[in-house]
């Protein structure tokens, strides 16, 4: 199922095409609820339109996905709502799988130009003639791209990933960021509920494998199970994952404009001058070792059992 939802400039009202599954009213009751608590900021709709785009990953509550991007949009009376194009997959071919956001790099290439144009005036009919000619996913596309992130895993270490981020944001210090992950082990094994803000790098080619680098991680502390939504926040200089445990989260869009506070969310983007938990110094694994083990040292088997 491929398809898109929300405000296009040309049409006086939302659009939808394959709007009313179920995994889309789930995820568009989620955006607005974010949208609505946005809406308490006085220039909430200048932020609103400035927003760059993003592209997400959503697990419904029956366990199917949603993959997609979304950007700010509004329709033909400048009542704002982002426009999302969207693709599913069935709960049962993703089990298991912890790299959306490499699955999701081709269609985000594909999508991206069609929320350009939407923006910029297209009609809704035009729209859906050019989503209904894009290819599904089958499950021989999750076989390839766990492949592909297995690859990645055995091919770069931390060292690697430590570099590329230090170029994006010079203050990272990857063992503040290591312990700031570490903290997150108990709370994500009892299921909290949790938003997170993690760094990505700038490099088109690594934003993506980084990205579900963070999702592997995550899930390994919360026994298999990866963030119920995920956004990679495609800004060209800084990008960045947001990430969300639970489904009652609503600070989406404050997080995304930059009015969250700072109890609003766990951020290991914060300057780290502010280092502030409260634990033993780790000793951390060998940042050579190819990312596959670091992981299984810094997050052991037992703790990554799926759900």
């Amino acid at each position: 199922m491929i398809g898109c939802f929300g405000k296009l400039p040309a049409a006086a009202d939302f659009v939808s095409l394959h709007g009313a599954a179920e995994e889309v009213r789930e995820f568009d009751a989620w955006l607005q609820a974010g949208l609505g608590r946005l809406q308490g900021v006085e220039d909430w709709r200048e932020r609103f339109d400035r927003l760059p785009l993003c592209h997400f990953c959503f697990r419904a509550r029956s366990g199917n996905w949603l993959f997609g991007g979304l950007a700010s949009s509004c329709d033909a009376s400048g009542r704002r709502y982002p426009l999302l194009v969207f693709q599913g997959i069935r709960g049962g071919h993703a089990q298991g799988f912890v790299a959306p956001h490499t699955l999701g790099e081709l269609f985000a290439g594909q999508v991206t130009p069609l929320l350009n144009q939407a923006r910029q005036g297209v009609e809704a009919q035009q729209l859906f003639a050019r989503i209904e000619a894009l290819r599904p996913w089958g499950e021989q596309d999750l076989a390839l791209y766990r492949r592909v992130h297995e690859k990645f895993l055995a091919d770069f270490n931390l060292r690697d990933i430590a570099a590329a981020l230090a170029n994006t944001y010079p203050e990272f210090v990857a063992s503040a960021l290591l312990h700031r992950l570490h903290a997150l082990r108990a709370p994500l094994a009892e299921g909290r509920a949790l938003v997170l803000r993690l760094p990505l790098p700038a490099e088109r080619w690594l934003k993506r494998p980084v990205a579900d680098l963070w999702c592997t991680w995550l899930a390994r502390f919360a026994g298999g199970a990866i963030p119920v939504a995920s956004l990679l926040v495609d800004d060209f200089m800084r990008p960045e994952l947001l990430c969300f445990t639970g489904r009652g989260e609503d600070a989406l869009y404050r997080l995304l404009t930059g009015v969250a506070g700072r109890e609003e969310r766990y951020d290991l983007l914060e300057s780290f001058a502010d280092f502030n938990e409260h634990h033993r110094a780790l000793e951390l694994p060998d940042e050579g070792l190819a990312l596959r083990d670091y992981l299984a040292r810094f997050a052991p088997a037992e703790e990554a059992q799926p759900v």
